[in-house]
């Protein structure tokens, strides 16, 4: 049985936030993704910043492609840190791991 998570992705502007997500879909890494823009704020080398419009890309994938999605998005994003989380939802309805199977196969 496949392990399946959702994975959160941050960008510092829309065109960093496509450039992933792009990078990762010719890869056939995750299954796309949402961008959710909201301003931040965050310690960063010890002084609180703002910024006025962050993306996070929203998105699923295996197990399997859990490192290779680390690597790339190491690669391609532009900040120093990309924050990147992997959480395996409690419950997950099967037409969903249905799609999320036949996307990546």
């Amino acid at each position: 049985m496949s392990l399946y998570y959702e994975v959160k992705i941050s960008a510092e502007n829309q065109e960093q936030a496509d450039t992933i997500l792009n990078s990762l879909l010719e890869k056939r890494l995750v299954t796309g993704g949402q961008f959710i823009h909201a301003p931040a704020r965050f310690f960063w080398k010890g002084k609180i910043q703002d910024m006025d419009d962050y993306v996070t890309i929203n998105t699923y994938t295996t197990g399997k492609h859990k490192d290779a999605i680390m690597e790339d998005v190491r690669r391609t994003s532009k900040e120093e840190i990309p924050m990147m989380t992997f959480t395996m939802p409690d419950d997950m309805n099967l037409d969903l791991r249905n799609y999320i199977d036949q996307t990546l196969a």
